[in-house]
């Protein structure tokens, strides 16, 4: 099989580690439930902001110096990346029906297949993915599953497991919107507490957006699945994720470590395919 990888400088190192995307679902009701209570107190914090007394106009708060506003703008960067570093991925019930129907109905060994599902849910990315690599690895996830489907479960069960991986890869994109949202949430309180006005009215705009879909990161979500869904080969469809990249205008240094991750992504693929068929299949 052609080798699958991106073109992508050598001259960087790529990310250390990698993490499993199968975490504790108690973890991540909690995470949802803490995203909830997130957006209500955004809604108390607006209503606090709109009932300022008299005395708060009349004296505002010294103005902040430069060092101050950079420290502060600091803070709110940090509270968003560690909030959307938060795992993604569970256990879901869709994951597990999934997991359940190719065992009842592979017609090949149950150890390979249950490798096959490991190593579908399993990612060699880190934390310091950008949304974009993240969108991708949930694509990439997506094309393993269907694989999956094509080369281990029964002719007539593949309907039903095609159906099961769309809703799963739907939970994972819902839940990966959900987490953004309440980091948006989160920014936007601290900020407003910070009395950074205009900040707080760009994080707004982001709410607003994800809250419609309309978000950068649910676009190019959107645009991946589909270029997987409809992309001729893995090699084909990698290609097409390294255009999105090229394409956004990022700095040399983000292009380069998103560039490495990719590589990851397309080794990922190549190793699973080689390890559980002869070839990729083809879609056209």
């Amino acid at each position: 099989m052609d080798a699958i990888r991106p073109h992508c400088p050598h001259d960087g190192e790529f990310s250390p580690g990698s993490e499993d995307a199968i975490n504790n679902p108690d973890d991540s009701d909690a995470g949802a439930a803490t995203f909830e209570a997130i957006e209500l107190a955004a809604d108390g914090g607006v209503g606090r902001m709109e009932n300022e007394t008299d005395e708060d106009r009349q004296n505002p708060p010294r103005a902040l110096t430069a060092e101050e506003l950079n420290a502060q703008h600091e803070k709110i960067k940090r509270l968003a990346d560690a909030t959307l570093a938060a795992p993604q991925d569970r256990v879901s019930d869709q994951a597990a029906a999934f997991f359940i129907l190719a065992v009842e109905s592979t017609h090949s060994s149950t150890t390979q297949l249950a490798n096959a599902l490991h190593d579908a849910f399993s990612t060699p990315l880190n934390a310091e993915k950008t949304a974009m690599l993240e969108a991708f690895e949930i694509a990439v996830k997506k094309q393993m599953l269907a694989f999956i489907n094509l080369a281990f479960i029964t002719k007539a069960h593949q309907p039903r497991a095609a159906h099961i991986i769309d809703d799963y890869i739907g939970e994972l994109v819902a839940r990966r919107d959900a987490i953004r949202l309440g980091a948006a949430n989160a920014e936007f309180l601290l900020a407003s507490g910070l009395g950074e006005e205009q900040y707080a009215a760009a994080v707004r705009d982001d709410i607003a957006a994800l809250k419609q879909g309309t978000h950068g990161t649910q676009l190019d979500m959107s645009q991946a699945l589909s270029i997987a869904d409809n992309a001729c080969s893995a090699v084909d469809m990698l290609d097409q994720f390294e255009m999105m990249l090229r394409n956004r205008g990022s700095k040399a240094s983000t292009l380069n470590s998103e560039l490495q991750h990719l590589s990851l992504l397309a080794d990922r693929w190549e190793d699973f395919v080689q390890k559980y068929a002869q070839r990729t299949p083809k879609k056209c």
